[in-house]
């Protein structure tokens, strides 16, 4: 993702509004009962488009025990949340 770790953590929290949750320094946790949400960042980095630089940190989402509409309702929200429209 184009994103650093400050921006992800500022982004993520109306996400986590009312959740079992864990944040961490490379990520958050989030406990539903039986199911798990596992958000892991991984190094901050640079990407260089030409001129322009832009962050980049590789984002892996594990999902456990999640049942598939859950999962599907969580992956919409993220995917919204950090949707970016260029122009």
């Amino acid at each position: 993702m184009a994103i650093t770790h400050a921006d992800f953590f500022r982004m993520v929290e109306p996400l986590l509004a009312g959740e079992d949750c864990t944040v961490r320094e490379d990520g958050v946790s989030i406990r539903r009962g039986d199911a798990s949400i596992d958000v892991r960042l991984g190094p901050e980095g640079r990407r260089r488009l030409g001129n322009v630089s832009l962050p980049r940190t590789q984002v892996e989402i594990r999902l456990r025990d999640c049942p598939p509409d859950a999962a599907a309702a969580f992956l919409a929200a993220f995917d919204t949340r950090f949707r970016r429209g260029g122009g």
